[in-house]
């Protein structure tokens, strides 16, 4: 439901901190003023660059998220529980197009971030690892949006390579690897970041801890196994991947800088965002209209040697919808121990029940004592009833407030109807305007 984790907080020295929603923000300002001129010019002047037949897929994106937290298209009716004092309120619903609405992005990351540290990894080391390939070979992921995938694969086919290797033997880890396509300005930058398991179990149960050494050798197998498979795929030819081989810096780079052991969470939290991010915040954007110029401005940039952007306005909904993937596309994946199946068997295995994380544990508890016989219902993602009840629980983390605690006199607010008639919706808008209490940005809403 419709709340946004960008929502702006009133705090008091007197008074409970209280819970505001946002006014439309500036990515929406932008793209609800000059999207339809993007549009109009899209085939002719982005297609090319930023990829054909891809404007149906934006244009629904992005009227998705133009309604999202507008009061016009729907509401739930919140009340407070407490009798003596019946406060009433009404929320907007939000849009759930990540990549896009920082609002839901930002939830997602959160989301995620929570699950990955709380009930995924196992209280053992791990290596932040990042993948990145050279400049020549970023427009294929551009023109093929599920290259991706068998990128993410090689990626996990080398860690398992490389750890059975070292362990002399087949062992089972586990790695969360996500896809990012954005850099810095929102250039195209297609790169993974992973958290890996360093090492993993053989088949009665014994942990091999194998440290991610010199990654220069790694990197240089990576380098060879993704020019493979873009021979394979026919987008090089023999003699492009032989220059390639020979390049001295070749632009293939694997860093693995960031060790991280399990028992921090918070470092955890921390780092999943990051991998979880969205493409912008809308922090770093302004819009100047006399000038039809979009500002960027974000920390100095060693590489581009500047902090500041400016885009004509046009440029710069196409560097940020080309981010947009396709629709039902998953860009965070979890292999081998992480992976949802391995999952399901962990509460018949006592050495990962004694190393699972505390929400694992609170998710079975029975798994501690009982370890033979069927397997536990195991909770594998973060299901969309729960997600939805969540958005609150988020914001109180973030902000140190929840929107579903009364305003008057701090009892829990329950959802006591959700309405999406227009019609009522028009007349529910039009009481709040007319005692006094429009909800934020109504009346742009209503102009426009």
């Amino acid at each position: 439901m419709g709340a946004s984790l960008s929502a702006r907080v009133e705090r008091s020295s007197s008074a409970k901190s209280r819970y505001v929603p946002r006014r439309l923000n500036v990515l929406q300002a932008i793209l609800r003023a000059h999207f339809g001129g993007f549009a109009a010019i899209y085939e002719r002047q982005y297609a090319r660059g930023y990829g054909r037949f891809r404007l149906e897929r934006i244009t629904e994106a992005v009227t998705e998220f133009l309604r999202c937290g507008d009061y016009r298209f729907g509401v739930a009716r919140l009340k407070c529980s407490n009798p003596a004092c019946g406060c009433e309120m009404f929320r907007p619903f939000s849009c759930k197009t990540f990549y896009l609405c920082p609002s839901c992005s930002q939830k997602r990351t959160l989301l995620f971030a929570e699950f990955l540290s709380e009930n995924l990894l196992l209280r053992l080391p791990h290596r932040v690892l990042t993948f990145t390939v050279p400049k020549l070979l970023r427009p294929y992921f551009r023109h093929n949006r599920t290259l991706f995938a068998e990128l993410m694969q090689l990626i996990n086919r080398l860690i398992v390579d490389f750890q059975s290797a070292a362990a002399g033997k087949p062992i089972t880890g586990g790695c969360v690897l996500a896809y990012q396509s954005a850099g810095e300005f929102l250039r195209y930058h297609p790169h993974v970041h992973g958290i890996v398991l360093e090492g993993g179990f053989d088949e009665q149960g014994r942990f091999y801890h194998i440290p991610f050494g010199n990654l220069q050798n790694m990197c240089q197998v990576f380098r060879r196994r993704v020019i493979s498979l873009f021979l394979q795929h026919k987008f090089i030819d023999c003699s492009r991947a032989a220059s390639m081989l020979s390049w001295h810096h070749s632009g293939f780079s694997v860093d693995g800088s960031i060790g991280l052991y399990g028992r921090d969470q918070k470092a955890m939290e921390r780092l999943a965002q990051y991998m979880a991010r969205p493409p912008i915040a809308v922090s770093k954007v302004v819009l100047e209209e006399r000038g039809g110029k979009v500002i960027f401005h974000t920390k100095y940039n060693p590489y581009f040697r500047e902090n500041l952007k400016l885009f004509a306005v046009t440029d710069f909904i196409a560097e940020l919808t080309q981010h947009i993937p396709p629709k039902g596309t998953h860009y965070i994946r979890r292999y081998g121990l992480y992976a949802s199946r391995s999952r399901g068997t962990w509460s018949r295995k006592p050495h990962l029940v004694r190393l699972a994380g505390p929400a694992w544990h609170a998710d079975h508890p029975a798994a501690r004592t009982a370890t033979s016989g069927p397997p536990q219902q195991s909770q594998q993602e973060v299901e969309a009833s729960e997600a939805s009840s969540t958005w609150a629980r988020l914001i109180a983390k973030v902000y140190e407030v929840d929107p579903l605690r009364c305003s008057r006199c701090g009892a829990a607010m329950t959802v006591v109807a959700v309405i999406m008639d227009p019609v009522e919706v028009e007349k529910i808008l039009s009481h709040l305007i007319n005692t006094g209490r429009a909800p934020p940005g109504l009346d742009s809403y209503r102009e426009n």
